[in-house]
């Protein structure tokens, strides 16, 4: 990689405030098959109250003039959902990081090396979301699909990798 490459790239350590897990409400989520180009609040429930339909081939509604198909899709099971946001940055700079091991000086940290850090926290949890797809309800290859199997298929890998459960073999 040349040096000019180096610097395109931005890396940050991802702390997760812990406390806000126990703190985060259910709510309704709708995975919607748009995508808005501004990052920034905005009152969604204002705008987007759906009228949901039960149609013959599942749930429908339309937005913006355009027919949605789509159904509820389950979070797997001992898993749960949430919303997470990431704190400005002038809010956690400045505030001792719970999760760095305290009482080690020798391995402080320099103000460049703590413009890395951000901060998430969950504002919401859901344990089910609706799936909208333009016209038709999004199939099993779908990417969210793929994302909600992998769970599955990595804590077997994971316990074999540590020696726990892992696969099962015959004696």
């Amino acid at each position: 990689m040349e040096c000019g490459d180096e610097a395109a790239i931005e890396r940050h350590r991802v702390h997760l405030r812990s406390a806000t897990l126990r703190d985060a409400a259910p709510v309704a989520l709708h995975l919607l098959p748009c995508e808005v180009a501004v990052d920034g609040p905005a009152p969604v429930g204002r705008f987007f109250t759906p009228a949901i339909r039960q149609g013959p081939e599942g749930l429908e509604v339309s937005f913006r003039g355009r027919c949605l198909r789509g159904e509820e899709v389950a979070v797997p099971p001992g898993l749960v959902g949430y919303v997470m946001v990431t704190e400005e940055k002038e809010v956690s700079m400045g505030k001792p990081d719970p999760l760095r091991d305290s009482g080690t000086d020798d391995q402080e940290e320099s103000p460049l090396e703590r413009d890395f850090d951000r901060f998430i926290g969950a504002t919401a949890s859901f344990s089910h979301f609706t799936l909208w797809g333009l016209e038709t309800i999004p199939g099993p290859d779908a990417k969210v699909r793929g994302a909600l199997t992998w769970p599955s298929l990595a804590t077997p890998l994971a316990d074999s990798r540590t020696g726990a459960r892992g696969l099962r073999t015959r004696a």
